[in-house]
């Protein structure tokens, strides 16, 4: 038996105005570039190539940050599509404690490798852009509890990343109710 709040496909209405849907597949390559990079950065032995791993971890992840403070400006802005409708408040909150959450960490991990990098006695260099100001002087031990923290609150991401698309699949195939397509990039808003 189907679920009471379950929605046909033919109720889905609006997608999300067409910039919110660029940032935020823009800042899900960008995710996928900074993990790339820097697991990749493991695989590695050669000095001089781990160095460009990490740089690049660095350029990237200051992508995902202007991307995220973006998406914020954005959503303030913009009038978005109901992806909550017909939910219960248990859903709802749910929805909004992982939003909450996602940006959190998308805010969060760039400004702590940023510190971290500085606390290792390091300068983030950017490409094509200058060096960014140094907020720490030299302490490697907080650079290792920095890392922890990083590290830690990375992999937390990854698993919000998780549930939040598994939440889309939820949405798209049990209650069928058009909250993926709003986010999915080509599609048009029907009047």
């Amino acid at each position: 038996m189907p679920p009471r709040d379950r929605v046909t496909p033919s109720s889905f209405i609006a997608t999300h105005p067409r910039l919110v849907i660029v940032a935020h597949w823009a800042t899900a390559l960008a995710l996928v570039l900074v993990f790339t990079l820097v697991l990749s950065r493991e695989l590695i032995d050669e000095k001089a190539w781990r160095a460009l791993l990490l740089q690049g971890h660095r350029a990237a992840g200051l992508t995902v940050w202007v991307f995220a403070l973006s998406r914020l400006v954005l959503r303030s802005r913009l009038t978005l599509a109901d992806s909550k409708a017909g939910l219960g408040w248990p859903q709802r909150l749910a929805s909004q404690a992982t939003q909450a959450l996602l940006y959190a960490c998308l805010l969060s991990l760039p400004v702590l490798g940023w510190l971290l990098t500085n606390a290792r006695g390091q300068v983030v260099d950017l490409p094509l852009l200058r060096s960014l100001p140094v907020l720490l002087d030299r302490d490697l031990d907080l650079a290792d509890d920095l890392e922890s923290w990083h590290s830690t609150i990375a992999w937390v991401m990854v698993g919000l990343v998780s549930l939040h698309g598994a939440a889309a699949v939820w949405h798209h195939r049990i209650r069928r109710d058009g909250v993926l397509m709003a986010m999915w990039p080509g599609l048009r808003r029907r009047p």
